[in-house]
């Protein structure tokens, strides 16, 4: 009896193992799907279907072939090797993508400004035209015909550009345009001329630079947006001034009103704020609050990275010091040498911050638009530059200079490298310094600290940084050595 039952048992399991596969065991699926799924996603992280179309497009059909066959209920061998085939052509989709993104890199990044620009929306026409181009030049790419991706890329390129100034122009300009138009229209001109006079400068400033250069974007459209905000706070303050012409409010109302709202922030800031000799004094102390927060934040951002770093290092360093009584020494000269250096700068010279064991000093030295000349102003901030270096000998020490984003992409590239270079030389040929201690790298609007549409975020993102990567091992032999 035991053995027919074995013999049921056995035969049970074979009909189970062959039946159809029901659709809605979702374990089942997601143990069948599951490396499909993770293959997928590392596609769509690659924009794997824009760039590798082909590949992406045949993975995604046998993708679809697997999902229709467990509906359908049909066996697993037939569903797994669907699978087993989409997950081989989103591999080469992923693999096709990272060559598309080197061999059409200006059409993608074109296509990345009109996409900024919501193209799609605002010039749907142009926009489809680009994409289906693009769509063409990854297709010939995957098929091995490189002059031909080439050329249609380059096209692609023009076709968002194009799209994009066109986007520019319905969504800023013309944004801009019926804004100003309607606060005319409501006379505000009469009680806000200034503020509506601004906002027609900044919409004449928008047209002429997209006239002047059409792939400088970036600095029209920041000061479209100004434009259209100017306009609705030219037409916010005409109301307000009528208001109060009619007596419905009275200017002290509107100065209270103004001073509840920065009480209410100095508040949040354990500030007090009091206004019986105006807004000045307030609106320091709130600034500088807000300042030391920034700094606290920045401060404390390098202390997680120095703890993670500190993970990291621990072991080589048990490796070449032995005792971890060294590896503390080696550390604390890190941290008091650090310290030396911050004591350096004023608050308004430069700031000093911590990287693992690399030392960034952010100097507040700034240049004349589209200058790369060193003010005479800032001789006294590079002598101090000297002692810092001298406070890590024999470090290596990169000069790094950064832009904002308005102007092209490669202009700013080439003039952070000059302002970088600038600094470099100035140290090289005023300093008992070596040359091969100082390198200069320009860094252009890649590595923004701030929101570059606002002229405070802008300002921040002009900058030079000095990184001084001391030399461990003059270190440790000092430690050794003492």
């Amino acid at each position: 009896m035991s053995r027919m039952l074995q013999l049921i048992g056995l035969l049970g399991a074979i009909l189970v193992a062959s039946s159809p596969v029901r659709a809605q065991d979702q374990v089942l699926r997601e143990q069948l799907f599951s490396r499909a799924d993770q293959a997928m996603m590392v596609a769509n992280e690659a924009l794997a279907n824009v760039l590798a179309p082909d590949s992406y497009g045949d993975a995604a059909a046998a993708y679809r072939d697997a999902e229709t066959a467990l509906d359908r209920g049909r066996s697993l061998e037939g569903i797994r090797a669907d699978l087993a085939q989409a997950v081989t052509y989103f591999e080469a989709a992923v693999s096709a993508a990272e060559v598309a993104r080197v061999t059409l890199r200006d059409a993608i990044s074109a296509r990345e400004d009109a996409l900024g620009a919501d193209a799609a929306s605002f010039a749907d026409r142009q926009w489809a035209e680009a994409e289906q181009t693009f769509a063409s030049a990854a297709r010939r790419l995957e098929d091995g015909n490189l002059n031909r991706a080439r050329r249609d890329a380059e096209e692609a390129e023009e076709q968002y550009r194009a799209a994009e100034l066109t986007a520019i122009e319905n969504n800023y300009l013309s944004g801009a345009r019926t804004r100003i138009a309607e606060a005319k229209e409501q006379r505000v001109e009469r009680y806000a001329p200034k503020t509506l006079a601004k906002a027609e400068s900044l919409l004449a400033q928008a047209e002429e630079g997209l006239r002047r250069d059409r792939y400088d974007t970036d600095y029209p459209r920041t000061l479209a947006r100004e434009a259209n905000y100017e306009a609705r706070h030219a037409t916010y303050l005409a109301s307000r001034i009528r208001a109060m012409q009619d007596r419905d409010i009275s200017a002290e109302d509107l100065l209270l009103a103004a001073e509840m709202f920065l009480t209410s922030i100095a508040g949040e800031l354990d500030i007090v704020a009091e206004f019986d000799t105006g807004f000045e004094a307030s609106g320091v102390a709130i600034v500088t609050a807000v300042q030391d927060l920034r700094t606290a934040s920045e401060t404390l951002v390098q202390r997680e990275e120095q703890l993670a770093f500190l993970e990291d290092e621990i072991a080589s360093l048990e490796a070449r010091l032995g005792e971890e009584s060294e590896q503390r020494q080696l550390q604390a000269q890190i941290e008091d040498r650090f310290q030396q250096v911050a004591s350096v700068f004023t608050r308004d010279e430069a700031q000093v911050l911590r990287r693992g064991n690399d030392v960034i000093v952010r100097m507040g030295l700034n240049f004349d638009s589209g200058s790369s000349n060193i003010k005479p102003e800032y001789f006294t901030l590079l002598r101090k530059i000297q002692t810092a270096i001298d406070v890590f000998p024999g470090s290596h020490v990169e000069v790094q200079g950064h832009t904002d984003a308005f102007g092209a992409d490669e202009s700013n590239m080439r003039l952070s490298e000059q302002r970088a270079q600038a600094v470099q030389q100035y140290l090289m040929a005023n300093m008992q310094l070596r040359a091969v201690m100082i390198d200069a790298v320009g860094y252009g609007e890649t590595v923004p600290l701030a929101n570059n549409e606002t002229p405070e975020g802008r300002l921040r993102n002009r900058r030079i940084d000095l990184m001084i990567e001391p030399n461990l091992e003059a270190l440790i032999a000092e430690i050794s050595a003492n």
